[in-house]
């Protein structure tokens, strides 16, 4: 299927307009998505656009094409975990891959989201000046050729396309977060522990990755997660009281650890980890670039539970 149809679907569903019908397009699965994230497109920013200016059709395909970037070429599938690798991530879930990202890149990314912000790494005020771009920890900033030279890592594909063994996988284009340190005027604003996924079982096989663009010790906001939760989870479910949602009982219940990190090193992780950023203690902000792959023929469950 021609990929534009899919997102002529996307526009008809997100303006509320159908050629034929009278009702808006169905959602085809992950094809809108797809689509998206082939033209180097995140879908929030795809989203953000439809439903704030509600464009006609041709200017929503003149916006995509505006918007469209060059992908890594495809290259030849190459091991690049170790047998301890793999066993570590089979146990634990998740891995971190040290250094998979030059540092110089790294700082590249970290100009472009202080520029972003229109703030200093050296004046601590302007880290905590509004911006329209912000939202919690998360930052509506994906579009930048800093960025996406670390999403064309051969090294990150390689050990996703590992992980995942022979099925075909494709780039998710996604954003960037900032997390300043804590101070006596400003309080942590990300999410507890909790899981981006239905918990309708059974989960599916799909991993979720971070990238540090800066050194993150496990007091400077680093990355947290419950090791080996996908062997339990099923289990877990069963075990939390009748009166108390699961994703509410995991913060209380679930004691997660820190993987902390250098810029350049990458985290992937099961979906099935319970995960969380956490309060930064440390004297700069932290800030991550979120990238993953995921499975061409894969569907998470459509129950949101």
């Amino acid at each position: 299927m021609d990929d534009w149809l899919f997102l002529h679907d996307l526009w008809a569903r997100c303006t509320r307009r159908s050629g034929t019908s009278g009702a808006a397009a169905p959602s085809r699965g992950n094809g809108e998505t797809k689509a998206l994230y082939a033209r180097g497109i995140c879908l929030d920013d795809a989203l953000q656009f439809l439903f704030q200016e509600q464009p006609s059709l041709d200017a929503f395909t003149s916006w995509v094409t505006a918007r469209t970037r060059p992908q890594a070429a495809s290259i030849a599938h190459e091991d690049v975990l170790s047998a301890a690798d793999v066993r570590h991530f089979n146990e634990h879930g998740y891995l971190l891959l040290r250094g998979a990202v030059p540092r110089e890149q790294c700082a590249a990314a970290r100009a472009a989201i202080w520029d972003f912000l229109g703030a200093n790494p050296g004046q601590p005020a302007s880290w905590y000046l509004p911006h329209p771009g912000k939202s919690g920890l998360m930052l509506q900033f994906s579009d930048h050729p800093a960025l996406q030279a670390n999403r064309h890592c051969a090294h990150i594909r390689h050990a996703y396309q590992q992980l995942y063994g022979q099925q075909p996988i494709y780039p998710s284009i996604d954003k960037v977060s900032f997390n300043p340190p804590e101070n006596e005027n400003y309080r942590f604003m990300g999410s507890p522990l909790h899981w981006d996924i239905s918990l309708r079982l059974p989960i599916p096989f799909k991993l979720q990755g971070m990238l540090y663009l800066s050194d993150c010790p496990p007091q400077h906001g680093a990355f947290h997660c419950v090791p080996g939760f996908q062997h339990r989870m099923e289990q877990w479910l069963a075990g939390v009281p009748p009166d108390c949602p699961p994703r509410d009982w995991a913060v209380s219940d679930l004691r997660p650890v820190a993987v902390d990190g250098k810029a350049g090193d990458f985290i992937i992780w099961h979906q099935a980890l319970p995960h969380c950023a956490t309060p930064n203690r440390g004297p700069a902000p932290r800030m991550v670039q979120y990238l993953t792959y995921l499975p061409e023929h894969c569907q998470d469950q459509d129950e949101w539970v």
